[in-house]
């Protein structure tokens, strides 16, 4: 890694994992849901690697590990790379990963972004291969961990009945934000 001494390096966007449980169909992993073979190398970022970034760049204040190529929560180092004393955020689908690991990452202050679009009878219409009952009980590990959650609601055509009913329900399981996406 080239490193330029007088740069100031505050935010880093880390992809931590290559894997994911979810087949969308909208993602650059998959076509039209199913998972393009050797697209993507298979891999974990690994806590290792992070430190040593961070030595190099002491004055990163946050972290987003978010999940362009794979979900984070796949990596099974996840808490540890939160771990960091730094201002961390993740951005998950919800549909995989221990609960205690969920509740560790509100207990350390993590911020999570799940991406859930629509409710039970439409989520995994985009969101190929998440469970909702085990998406929803993560969910609950989080929040009622004291955990800052916010759902992001991808729009489309199947779910923009379920736009207020979606946030009704992200309020009553404990969310602090409600975010609507174009699908576009």
């Amino acid at each position: 890694m080239l490193v330029n001494k007088s740069m100031k390096v505050t935010h880093l966007h880390i992809e931590a994992s290559s894997f994911c449980n979810a087949r969308c169909p909208g993602c650059p992993r998959n076509a039209y849901g199913y998972p393009l073979e050797g697209f993507y190398k298979k891999a974990h970022f690994k806590p290792e690697k992070l430190r040593e970034i961070l030595d190099k760049f002491p004055q990163v204040q946050s972290i987003l590990y978010c999940g362009n190529h794979g979900d984070p929560m796949m990596n099974p180092d996840i808490v540890e790379l939160c771990d960091v004393g730094k201002s961390i955020s993740v951005a998950t689908n919800g549909g995989i990963g221990q609960l205690e690991d969920y509740e560790l990452l509100a207990k350390n202050g993590v911020h999570i972004t799940f991406g859930i679009d629509g409710l039970e009878n439409t989520n995994h219409l985009y969101r190929q291969g998440v469970n909702w009952d085990k998406l929803i009980s993560r969910v609950r590990a989080f929040t009622e961990a004291g955990g800052d959650a916010e759902w992001q609601f991808i729009k489309f055509q199947h779910n923009m009945h379920q736009q207020e009913e979606a946030r009704k329900l992200s309020q009553v399981l404990g969310f602090n934000n409600f975010i609507l996406r174009d699908d576009g």
